[in-house]
């Protein structure tokens, strides 16, 4: 056995793993010890290979009955993402081992809700953001890009989206069911508007929602850095939500442009 790969096990005999595994582990170098991500017992029932195939059969029957297979620019997903203006995560610094490390960082915790859309062309949509309070002021949007907009209301669904489109023309929007409010309004809404409403299977936007990995998956590292370059360029002044539109704004654009996707519908 290469002394090199039983140098790198050692650790392993040392921890009190039994001497089997320990050869076992040192014998076989494609095999290595992780950490499993954790999964709820719901999340693990709904990915069952059943109702995934059983998702996809339904996506493709849909699909096939409006005749979008070649029309990518008319199948949306939509999906939101949390925004916390007091809990940006600190970044990587280097130090000596006697000093603290320490960023300074907001007291104050506000939530706003980021709602993204793009279809599977590449092409995405002005965000939508949902601020706390009870009443909307200009203010709020501060920065915004154009066609963006925002409310203190729940969660929904805007009329400015697929701005320009033929009105006769279908589209399919997918989106999770689990986190969204359905309302007979919003199906009569969409109705209204040629939009199919195509809800993904409860507990399994981890594995079918694009948008969640792909697009505020960057989305959140981004933010990150832009929170942090703030904080040092506006010494002393938290991040509030009159400052999120803007910062939100400039990363969507950047986190959701062609050359950030990886996935495909």
């Amino acid at each position: 056995m290469c002394s090199t790969r039983k140098d790198s096990c050692s650790w392993l005999n040392n921890d009190g793993a039994p001497e089997w595994f320990y050869n076992f582990i040192c014998r076989w170098p494609e095999m290595h010890i992780r950490k499993p991500s954790s999964l709820t017992e719901l999340r693990a029932k709904a990915t069952s290979p059943e109702c995934i195939n059983k998702y996809f059969t339904e996506l493709d029957r849909i699909v096939t009955k409006y005749d979008l297979k070649d029309k990518s620019h008319l199948i949306y997903n939509v999906d939101e993402k949390g925004i916390n203006t007091g809990g940006t995560r600190p970044p990587n610094i280097v130090t000596s081992k006697e000093k603290v490390a320490q960023v300074v960082t907001s007291e104050r915790s506000q939530t706003i809700t980021v709602l993204g859309c793009d279809n599977a062309a590449g092409a995405h949509i002005p965000p939508f953001l949902v601020f706390p309070g009870k009443r909307m002021l200009p203010e709020f949007l501060t920065g915004a890009t154009p066609g963006c907009d925002g409310t203190v209301s729940e969660t929904g669904y805007s009329n400015s989206y697929v701005q320009g489109r033929d009105p006769s023309q279908i589209i399919l929007l997918l989106y999770d069911g689990h986190r969204s409010q359905i309302s007979i309004s919003l199906i009569q809404w969409a109705r209204k508007n040629n939009i199919i409403l195509f809800v993904l299977p409860p507990h399994t936007s981890h594995l079918l929602q694009p948008m969640d990995v792909g697009c505020f998956g960057p989305f959140e590292a981004i933010y990150q850095q832009y929170a942090h370059k703030f904080m040092r360029q506006n010494i002393g002044r938290s991040i509030t939500r009159y400052d999120v539109c803007a910062l939100a704004c400039k990363v969507y654009d950047h986190a959701l442009c062609p050359k950030k996707r990886h996935y495909s519908i």
